[in-house]
């Protein structure tokens, strides 16, 4: 079976789910080579999403 394009992975818990972000080369290599984000990267344009475990998910 063939990998699709685009997906979601994350890793889940019982309490947690820890989903990664894709990032293009120019802020991806430097973030790892430096093991920071480069200056250009900006925390406000990250799309968190925070969802408490005592509210009901929104699919159920």
């Amino acid at each position: 079976m063939e990998e699709p394009q685009h997906g979601i992975r994350a890793a889940y818990s019982e309490s947690t789910i820890t989903v990664n972000q894709a990032h293009s080369p120019e802020i991806g290599l430097p973030a790892v080579r430096d093991d920071r984000f480069p200056a250009m990267w900006k925390r406000d344009r990250m799309p968190w999403i925070t969802k408490p475990r005592s509210q009901p998910h929104p699919w159920s």
